[in-house]
């Protein structure tokens, strides 16, 4: 499950009992509700492989030699002090779609579904068309026009 995955992953990194250089391997959601939570990003084009609903644990590859973690279970039973986050967002995730039409389509559908609109489609100040959205546990994930 996830401690297997990040073994593989660490592994890569590691020359004798030393890591080389801190490299970027996984990041991860800590999640209430993992079939809810997956919902939400199938719509942003992310597949799972099947039974991934009924998971407590997720990890799934997703290029570069990046990983990406769903976790029910993953702050409770290994961080004693872990209390949910509060107040706002504390990371973004971001996905480049198709222009600025696909952008609309995507918060539309998104927002329909009853996820909060964080920001409606605009023009950032740096010239970038954008939407921004909460996902199911309050992640603000910026759907971006690539």
């Amino acid at each position: 499950m996830i401690g297997a995955s990040r073994i593989v992953v660490c592994a890569d990194v590691l020359e004798g009992d030393h890591v080389s250089k801190p490299t970027i391997a996984m990041f991860g959601f800590i999640v209430e509700d993992m079939a809810r939570s997956l919902a939400f990003y199938r719509k942003l084009g992310m597949e799972f492989p099947e039974g991934s609903d009924e998971r407590e644990g997720l990890v799934i590859p997703i290029g570069g030699g990046l990983q990406m973690f769903w976790s029910t279970v993953f702050a409770a039973k290994n961080d004693p002090k872990w209390t949910p986050p509060s107040g706002g967002y504390r990371m973004l995730i971001e996905f480049f779609v198709e222009g600025h039409d696909a952008v609309d389509a995507l918060y539309e559908s998104l927002t329909s579904d009853g996820h909060p609109g964080h920001k409606p489609p605009c023009v950032t100040d740096f010239g970038a068309y954008m939407a921004m959205v909460d996902d199911p546990d309050g992640n603000t994930v910026l759907i971006t026009a690539g």
